[in-house]
C-alpha cells in the first residue's frame, strides 16, 4: 500500500479568490462612478436653459477668473464647480472682490444650482446654470466645471473674455 500525500490546491484557490475580490473591488466602484457621474444620461430639460447674454466658465479649477469691475472700481473674481450627480447637473459659484487695500473679500455665492436655476448678485448680474460636467471620476465624485449664462447688471463692466450668448 502506498501512501501519497493529499494534493493541496488551497494556495491556488486562495490566490484566485484574492484576485477575484481585488478585481471586483475596483470594477464595481469604477462602474458605479462612471454611470452615476460621467455618462450622458443627464436629466431631461426641454429647450435651452440659458437666459443670459454671455457665457462664463472657469477653465482652470485652480484659479478664479476676473469677471469684471463693479461701478466703484473693485475687480470681481469668480470661482465655480460643477458635477453630474445621479443624472442631475448641479453647480455652485462664488464671487469675491479685490482692491488695493483688500485682496479678497466675499461678494456673493450660490450653492447647489440645478440646470436652469438662476442666482442674482446685486451690482454684478444674474447667473443661470446652462450645464455642468464632472471631472474624471474613479471612486468619488470630483468637482468639475460649469457653464453659466450671464446677464450683467447695467452698472457692471464685464471683461472682454466672455463669449456672446444669444
Amino acid at each position: 500500500m502506498s501512501i501519497r500525500p493529499a494534493r493541496t490546491r488551497t494556495p491556488a484557490l486562495i490566490r484566485a479568490v484574492v484576485v477575484a475580490v481585488l478585481v471586483l473591488a475596483f470594477v464595481i466602484p469604477w462602474t458605479y462612478a462612471h454611470i452615476a457621474y460621467s455618462w450622458p444620461w443627464k436629466e431631461k430639460t426641454e429647450g435651452d436653459a440659458c437666459t443670459g447674454k454671455y457665457y462664463v466658465t472657469q477653465y482652470d479649477k485652480e484659479r478664479t477668473i476676473s469677471l469684471g469691475t463693479l461701478s466703484d472700481g473693485r475687480t470681481v473674481y469668480m470661482g465655480s464647480t460643477g458635477e453630474v450627480s445621479m443624472g442631475r447637473e448641479i453647480a455652485s459659484f462664488g464671487l469675491s472682490v479685490s482692491t488695493d487695500t483688500d485682496r479678497s473679500a466675499p461678494l456673493g455665492q450660490a450653492k447647489g444650482l440645478h440646470r436652469g436655476d438662476s442666482a442674482t448678485i446685486e451690482g454684478v448680474g444674474t447667473f443661470t446654470l446652462k450645464e455642468a460636467h464632472s471631472d474624471i471620476v474613479w471612486f468619488t465624485p470630483n468637482p468639475g466645471k460649469a457653464l453659466f449664462c450671464f446677464n450683467p447688471d447695467p452698472t457692471f463692466t464685464l471683461n472682454n473674455f466672455a463669449q456672446q450668448g444669444h
